[in-house]
């Protein structure tokens, strides 16, 4: 059973917000939208590089609705994964299995992921630091739908847009050959 995230669950933590802010300003064209479309017809994905990484995220532009962003800090080429969560998501702490998959791409991610809660803001998210790897990339740009599953629950996202949108992101982050 997919379950999709709360896209009114209010402001993301502030590293993800001032990104999301920027990049919601610098690509401000995508806000043609028509009014009547829901949040998970409107969300795209978007990328950018910034001062000190990149990020690729997934949301509505100019707003706070991104469930699921991808960042890039440098100079160490640390990657970092968040997933926002329903503010009714159990746990609200600690530590969890994260299994991403991305079909028809064959590749799997199997990694540990922290939970936290935020109760002035009801906001739960995970994040998760695996290494950027040929095998994420792949994912992102061959596959058609990102899957997250944690437990029982599934949490799935279109694809679409996602190889173009991660070029900043695979240019920061690729480890040097």
């Amino acid at each position: 059973m997919a379950v999709s995230s709360n896209p009114k669950q209010g402001p993301l933590p502030a590293a993800i917000r001032k990104t999301t802010l920027a990049l919601a300003l610098a690509t401000s064209p995508l806000t043609c939208l028509v009014p009547h479309v829901n949040a998970e017809e409107a969300r795209v994905w978007m990328g950018e590089a910034q001062e000190g990484g990149a990020v690729l995220l997934y949301g509505m532009p100019q707003t706070d609705d991104v469930p699921v962003s991808f960042r890039c800090e440098l100079p160490a080429r640390a990657f970092i994964l968040t997933l926002s969560l329903d503010p009714d998501f159990e746990p609200k702490s600690g530590t969890v299995k994260l299994t991403v998959i991305a079909p028809p791409a064959a590749d799997q991610l199997v990694v540990e992921a922290d939970i936290q809660f935020l109760a002035e803001m009801e906001l739960t998210f995970l994040e998760a630091r695996p290494a950027f790897d040929a095998a994420i990339a792949r994912m992102l740009k061959q596959g058609a739908e990102l899957k997250f599953t944690i437990g029982e629950k599934t949490f799935a996202y279109p694809l679409t847009g996602a190889a173009e949108a991660m070029r900043p992101i695979e240019a920061a982050c690729a480890k040097p050959t």
